[in-house]
């Protein structure tokens, strides 16, 4: 499954080789999986013909030996498939300590931009749920891969977060992508903190804005990050500011206890699926009184030990990562469960 900022990041090395005729590069896509892999189906890796890659699939032998592989489908011309199992005597899963099989569809890209990555930039413009199908022939010889992009209907939507299915066909292989909206991060107060909270979502590819009720506090903080905004906007006319739904995250960190309340409430009013603010457990306890909200976190943050201000916006990235994805943010070596 790819991520919105690896969609974003395919799709401009996409267009890139338009703008450099004679380039060649070739699109590797996982799409089947069995047992502990590294990545899971749908996951996708761009290479170029001199070696560098855009969103590499994982480190080690296994990523090495789909990049010799790639390199000859953009000789030959060609779509290829390729499966790394024991059983074949390709063993770098093993080596990797994964010990699981994967296939995948790598196949060369035309120096053209398909109207697909057209499609894929609209509709992540518009911040909405949708889903990516695409066609893998089960011949190598027979037309090449298709793909279309498709909003979803906002109302009615039922997915909690973003899904992934493999079907095998008799003319080959379905892959079925539903992405959920992207996870929209409202950080209410201009401060230290809120920078480094934003900085940090910012790489995980979330969008989002700081508000504050002080111009001046907002022209004091350096927000130089793409896809990011600081705007004035008071607590009453919040949702007029910006965006508040099902996908939205809220933290406040005013360092006024009745401004974090009035802002958390505006975000419970518009169904945020998580609401954080920071404070002792005391003031925990008096923030959940007057905002009795299931999304509510007080303290905000995973228990990781942090005291700095990046520390803390680690902890509170890594809990709206866990309560979107519907996890306890507990070590993986004590759930017993697979990773994906």
């Amino acid at each position: 499954m790819k991520s919105y900022d690896e969609l974003r990041r395919l799709a401009l090395a996409w267009r890139g080789l338009a703008d450099s005729p004679g380039e060649r590069a070739a699109l590797v896509t996982i799409v089947h999986t069995s047992g502990s892999t590294f990545r899971r189906v749908g996951a996708a890796m761009l290479v170029r013909a001199d070696g560098s890659i855009v969103n590499p699939l994982a480190g080690g032998c296994p990523q090495r030996a789909i990049v010799e592989r790639s390199l000859q489908v953009m000789a030959s011309g060609e779509l290829a498939y390729a499966a790394y199992n024991a059983e074949q005597g390709l063993d770098v899963l093993l080596e990797a300590g994964c010990g699981g099989e994967l296939e995948v569809a790598i196949e060369p890209l035309a120096p053209v931009v398909p109207s697909f990555v057209d499609e894929l930039d609209a509709i992540l413009a518009t911040s909405k749920p949708f889903q990516i199908v695409t066609h893998f022939p089960a011949s190598p010889a027979m037309a090449p891969p298709t793909r279309t992009c498709t909003p979803l209907p906002v109302d009615g939507f039922a997915a909690t977060c973003d899904n992934v299915e493999s079907e095998r066909l008799d003319g080959g292989t379905r892959l079925i992508e539903t992405f959920d909206a992207p996870v929209s991060l409202v950080v209410a107060g201009a401060c230290h903190e809120a920078v480094e909270l934003a900085a940090l979502a910012a790489r995980m590819g979330w969008r989002g804005i700081v508000v504050d009720t002080s111009a001046y506090r907002l022209a004091q903080v350096a927000l130089d990050l793409t896809g990011w905004q600081a705007l004035e906007a008071r607590p009453e006319n919040l949702a007029a500011t910006v965006r508040l739904d099902g996908s939205t995250a809220l933290v406040s960190m005013t360092h006024n206890l009745d401004l974090d309340i009035a802002y958390l409430r505006a975000g419970a009013a518009f169904g945020a699926f998580y609401l954080g603010a920071l404070g002792s457990q005391r003031r925990a306890r008096t923030i959940a009184s007057a905002v009795p909200a299931a999304a509510l976190r007080v303290p905000a943050g995973l228990d990781i030990g942090s005291n700095t201000s990046r520390e803390i916006g680690l902890a509170i990235v890594a809990e709206i990562m866990a309560t979107r994805h519907k996890r306890d943010g507990q070590a993986l070596s004590h759930t017993g469960r697979p990773i994906h």
